[in-house]
């Protein structure tokens, strides 16, 4: 192994190591917001690590039993969900992989990782119609038309939230008859241009388009700049709240936008280069039917007149009465 930057390896803090592990990552192209997690987990890892063992962390020092009793930690003392352990290991295990490229580590010294935690795919959460009907009242009933228009768009351009954060109006352009919006900051840095039907169109019209058309300006404003993701997901959250919904997200919204082309009838093809899908396996997945589904497909063979059923729908509006 050789030095870097005249510092000997494994006698360093991995604070040292934070900025070139950073600038590997952005050399990958990873979204500001995967650096930012990565970072906070690796530090975190130091943290215990340095409580623990009673010294600075180095990626030398890292070894299958720290990874073993790190993994109980979190599990058994954090009681953190199986996704984020499994992210967290994930990281580290990204971390020591640079330090081998970097030559910071030699390839055999690479801890054996302990097994991720198994979790239950829960699959994309999206809304059904009848869900998606009580969002939209209860943002309308709000009376702000720039929340309304954020809804909106998530619900039919299924962009993501920080796609959605990141839309200046010289990314749209709407006509008389028809619109579309270009997405700069996709996932990967990858570029894609989305239709807009008569509901986004109308949606984007609705907070000044005819005026700002062009400009350079943000479209969604917040009390101290440009909208932010957690700006978004506040907002949604009190709406979600008033409309007595359950664990909806602005990705919920664009898992919904997915779920919405399917059943339509939109081929896979479509729906994943509308999404930014780069692979059409992730777009396979809103095929996959959920409880709603299934309820509505055992009905279509039913011969019977569901008389008790249409009996205890009197009674109960007899009795809200």
């Amino acid at each position: 192994m050789k030095e870097r930057s005249s510092r000997v390896v494994g006698d360093n803090p991995v604070a040292n190591y934070r900025d070139d592990f950073a600038q590997s990552l952005e050399q990958s192209e990873r979204s500001p917001n995967t650096i930012k997690n990565y970072l906070c987990d690796l530090d975190a890892f130091a943290r215990w690590f340095e409580t623990e063992r009673k010294e600075e962390l180095t990626p030398t020092k890292i070894t299958p039993t720290d990874l073993r009793e790190y993994k109980q930690f979190l599990t058994q003392k954090l009681a953190l969900k199986p996704q984020s352990i499994n992210r967290k290991l994930s990281t580290l295990r990204s971390f020591l992989s640079w330090a081998v490229h970097a030559e910071l580590l030699p390839d055999h010294r690479i801890p054996r990782f302990p097994k991720a935690v198994q979790e239950k795919d829960r699959g994309p959460q999206w809304l059904d119609r009848h869900e998606q009907h009580a969002l939209l009242r209860t943002v309308e009933r709000g009376g702000l038309h720039r929340d309304l228009a954020i809804v909106k768009l998530l619900l039919n351009t299924g962009l993501r939230v920080s796609e959605v954060c990141g839309l200046t109006w010289g990314d749209i352009k709407i006509t008389d008859r028809k619109g579309s919006l270009v997405v700069r900051t996709g996932k990967g840095r990858q570029r894609r241009e989305v239709p807009l039907n008569k509901d986004a169109r109308n949606a984007l019209l609705s907070i000044g388009y005819l005026d700002k058309a062009g400009t350079q300006s943000y479209v969604f404003i917040g009390q101290r700049g440009p909208m932010t993701p957690r700006g978004v997901e506040s907002m949604l959250k009190k709406y979600v709240h008033l409309a007595e919904l359950d664990d909806v997200s602005p990705h919920s919204l664009r898992h919904t936008f997915c779920k919405n082309l399917i059943d339509a009838g939109v081929g896979l093809e479509k729906v994943a280069a509308l999404a930014g899908h780069e692979n059409l396996e992730t777009t396979r997945r809103y095929c996959e039917p959920d409880h709603h589904d299934l309820e509505a497909a055992v009905e279509l063979i039913g011969e019977e007149e569901n008389s008790q059923m249409k009996t205890l729908r009197n009674v109960r509006a007899i009795k809200g009465k």
